[in-house]
């Protein structure tokens, strides 16, 4: 049974770049998880537990990005 993890922000220290995201499951899809900054590939990102309202707007967008494109 899948397990939904909590939400997180990724945080590039050296550009600013930042990105949450609030997975559906623990099989973690594209532009789910970053390894390093899509915007300056910097190789380490800071991860912190998303707070109560980015979480819940990251979640809204995914499910709109998800119907737009039915």
């Amino acid at each position: 049974m899948p397990i939904r993890p909590h939400a997180h922000t990724y945080i590039c220290p050296q550009c600013g770049w930042s990105k949450t995201v609030a997975p559906r499951s623990d099989a973690l899809g594209p532009g789910e998880h970053f390894s390093r900054c899509p915007a300056c590939g910097h190789g380490s990102l800071v991860t912190r537990p998303a707070d109560a309202l980015a979480s819940a707007l990251a979640a809204g967008l995914q499910t709109l990005g998800k119907l737009w494109r039915r």
